[in-house]
């Protein structure tokens, strides 16, 4: 059974998509797990398949994948923000990236037969995963638009506004490879800001 203080973020998070009754919200609460992970742990290594979504209620995740032998950042996660390979989560394949944990972090699960079971019974579950599906994949067009159609100053000034609680926790070489540069190119756009 979940902690109560614990269930805060991801209660406030769900109520802006969905109203669940005290029936629906018990059964979500009793398909979730709890997880805690030092700085430097992996939730998720590459060739693992991924069978669960997460939730963040505390810490920072990087996503990242080897290209040509070097980590690239695809992606920085913090709380209130729900994360998974979706990919390998859907056709259950093994993942290409991983997950790590950039400090402490606490997170809720929901794996995949919990989520399956939920969505089955409560119409209101599935019609929430549908939800968060709609909002994953706007905010992923949005940053694959802004990357074609911005520079790297703006890019930087963007990520500065939509990521205010990672900037401090966040090493600068994870960013400059999250943005395609080289640290040295983002020091210098630094200094002009």
């Amino acid at each position: 059974m979940a902690e109560l203080g614990s269930m805060v973020k991801i209660e406030a998070f769900i109520r802006q998509f969905v109203q669940p009754d005290a029936l629906e919200w018990k059964a979500f609460v009793d398909a979730i797990q709890f997880k805690s992970i030092e700085k430097k742990g992996f939730l998720l290594k590459e060739g693992q398949v991924c069978n669960f979504i997460a939730f963040l209620n505390s810490g920072v995740l990087r996503e990242y994948f080897y290209l040509n032998d070097k980590e690239t950042t695809v992606d920085f996660m913090g709380e209130n923000q729900f994360t998974s390979d979706y990919q390998s989560f859907i056709l259950k394949t093994p993942s290409e990236q991983y997950l790590e944990a950039l400090t402490d972090v606490e997170l809720i699960i929901l794996k995949k037969e919990a989520i399956d079971k939920l969505f089955d019974e409560f119409k209101i579950w599935e019609r929430f995963g549908r939800l968060i599906i709609e909002h994953i994949f706007c905010n992923a067009e949005q940053k694959r638009k802004k990357i074609i159609a911005t520079t790297h100053e703006e890019q930087y000034r963007d990520f500065v506004a939509s990521y205010p609680h990672i900037i401090q926790q966040v090493p600068q070489y994870y960013i400059a490879s999250y943005l395609g540069l080289t640290p040295e190119h983002l020091s210098r756009i630094r200094k002009k800001m």
